[in-house]
């Protein structure tokens, strides 16, 4: 058994040596959503970060009107798994700093308070939907552009035609939400 365990470490180890050491080839570039994004930013060349900020932090975006990109989400869901490199590719290509809101830990606990969510709601409404029993609910990836406190554009999700728990997005649907993730990078430059 702990052979085994030491050969899987090894390859563990191997496959992230082999992410380094490609990491200035021409193939395109995105972290792994499962990852820890610590992991991710050590090992990316880039400018552009996904920093990892508390629910707090997210509040004082509009308390203290602060500007910036923030995305909610959390590593193991299955949307936030394909949202994030398609986001990632288009902030980089933006040269726009991301602002990582982890709304679930590892065993899908919520990471933040009913009071938290009181303090954030009359934000962010517009971009949160009702749940089965009507309550209004905080759904990932929810990525929001916000200037002086303001949120000026956001989108909720993937796409409409897609259910991750189904099927991975295709090229054509990863190209759509390029489209809708560049037009917010956009609106967060001006």
């Amino acid at each position: 058994m702990k052979k085994i365990l030491l050969i899987l470490l090894s390859l563990t180890l191997c496959a992230c040596q082999t992410q380094t050491q490609t990491k200035h080839s021409s193939s395109k570039q995105a972290c792994d959503a499962t990852s820890t994004e610590e992991k991710c930013d050590s090992t990316d060349d880039t400018k552009i970060k996904f920093n990892e900020i508390s629910f707090d932090e997210a509040i004082q975006y509009f308390t203290q009107e602060k500007s910036g990109v923030l995305y909610f989400g959390f590593s193991s869901c299955p949307w936030c798994k394909e949202a994030k490199p398609v986001l990632k590719k288009v902030a980089q290509e933006n040269g726009i700093d991301i602002q990582y809101v982890k709304v679930r830990d590892e065993e899908k606990n919520r990471l933040y308070t009913d009071e938290q969510k009181t303090q954030i709601q009359p934000y962010i409404q517009d971009y949160m939907s009702n749940n089965d029993e009507g309550v209004l609910t905080l759904y990932v990836p929810l990525v929001l552009v916000v200037k002086n406190g303001k949120i000026i554009d956001g989108h909720e999700g993937t796409l409409d035609s897609h259910d991750a728990t189904e099927k991975k997005m295709t090229d054509q649907e990863k190209e759509e939400l390029t489209q809708i993730y560049t037009k917010l990078m956009s609106e967060a430059k001006n």
